[in-house]
């Protein structure tokens, strides 16, 4: 057997076929395409308040060394004071709050060199409603080279409303789990195949390690344009 070499620890994204110019990765390593022909991923970590959203896309974005913004963030301060004295959104209250995040999405384009994060996002959205991830995938459609994807973090409603109940200092308490179960339109592979659900009833670190392989695993399957060797 020959030589084992070790691989670099490298992330390279490239739209299949472009051949461009030349581009230095930050490790050195380079890439025949054009940074304003690259694809941009982003990922929503989505699903009921407690599900985990926030630690799970931190984690992600981490491990890919993606941009991590918090979807929560984008709320109007009127959203905020109703969350907190326990009154469900309706559609109209989230309205404006989606429509600011698809805007974020066309917000930060591609800066492959000098930034030394990937120009990715990993996103927190509830994305409860079909219409509402509908809405963020629209963003996508109109810049072309954005690809907008979903991992659905699905857990039962007496799980989430215990941790609701447990974690501290968070606007959004137990009582909104219920309401926000009557709205939940749960995603089905027919219809929505660009979402991924992942199971919560089971320890964090199991649920974190699913989401990252099968994140990882649509990348690659997704044409061929993403590669990160670890």
């Amino acid at each position: 057997m020959g030589d084992y070499a070790e691989p670099q620890n490298i992330a390279i994204i490239a739209p299949r076929g472009e051949e461009n110019v030349e581009l230095d990765t930050p490790d050195g390593i380079e890439t025949p395409y054009d940074n304003r022909h690259l694809h941009r991923w982003i990922w929503f970590i989505a699903g009921p308040t407690a599900c985990g959203k926030t630690t799970i896309a931190k984690a992600l974005a981490k491990d890919l060394d993606f941009t991590f913004l918090e979807g929560d963030d984008y709320h109007p301060k009127a959203n905020v004071e109703k969350m907190s004295r326990g009154e469900p959104l309706t559609d109209a209250d989230r309205a404006g709050w989606l429509q600011a995040l698809a805007e974020h999405e066309t917000a930060h384009p591609p800066s492959f060199p000098p930034s030394s994060k990937l120009p990715h996002m990993v996103m927190t959205c509830s994305a409860l409603k079909k219409h509402y991830r509908d809405v963020l995938r629209e963003g996508g459609a109109e810049a072309k080279n954005l690809r907008i994807r979903f991992v659905f973090l699905d857990g039962p409603e007496a799980l989430l409303a215990r941790r609701a109940a447990e974690r501290k200092g968070h606007y959004a308490g137990a009582n909104l789990v219920r309401s926000q179960f009557e709205a939940l339109e749960r995603p089905n592979s027919e219809d929505e195949p660009d979402v991924l659900v992942v199971d919560v009833d089971r320890p964090l670190e199991d649920t974190m390690r699913d989401v990252m392989n099968k994140v990882k695993e649509a990348m690659m399957r997704d044409d061929g344009s993403y590669l990160k060797v670890l």
